[in-house]
């Protein structure tokens, strides 16, 4: 009995391996996005604390020279939120964008896997169907043996109850 062959199976491992590329680069997008944002959470978390620390020295007797640094360290860590809010929707823009694309990727994917399994579903009636005809055939040469030979053909055995 013959083994069924696709014949797009190279292109199929192929689209399955572009898929996994590009599941592959969506996970590494993701985990720097995520990244990024834990270190945006980090520095708001400095800011909050920086915030909180020079309330209590303004509440106390205040350094000029260690309110400047405040500010100056407040300054920076404002500046650092920002260019992490711009790298924030970059990154948030490239995880859509290798979205989109992994999803291209299984759509192409699917649809030759669709059709190696429609194809499949069909070798396997073809063959059922060869199958039957093969043993039709002997049924009908044994049948036709039998008459020959002057033996009558069977009749099948019913039990009664």
């Amino acid at each position: 009995m013959p083994i069924f062959q696709f014949s797009l199976e190279t292109l199929l491992r192929h689209r399955q391996d572009i898929e996994q590329r590009e599941r592959d680069e969506l996970f590494q997008r993701t985990c720097k996005y995520q990244n990024e944002l834990r270190h945006r959470e980090d520095l708001g978390i400095k800011l909050r604390d920086t915030m909180k620390e020079l309330s209590a020295r303004r509440s106390g007797t205040p350094d000029e020279l260690e309110l400047t640094w405040f500010h100056l360290y407040l300054n920076r860590l404002t500046h650092e939120i920002g260019e992490s809010e711009k790298c924030l929707s970059r990154l948030q823009a490239d995880v859509q964008t290798q979205k989109e694309v992994v999803i291209e990727a299984t759509k192409k994917r699917k649809v030759l896997a669709s059709l190696k399994s429609k194809q499949e579903k069909e070798f396997i009636f073809a063959m059922d169907k060869r199958e039957q005809r093969e043993v039709d055939d002997l049924v009908v040469t044994r049948h036709e043996n039998q008459e020959d030979q002057g033996h009558p053909p069977r009749l099948p055995i019913f039990k009664s109850r």
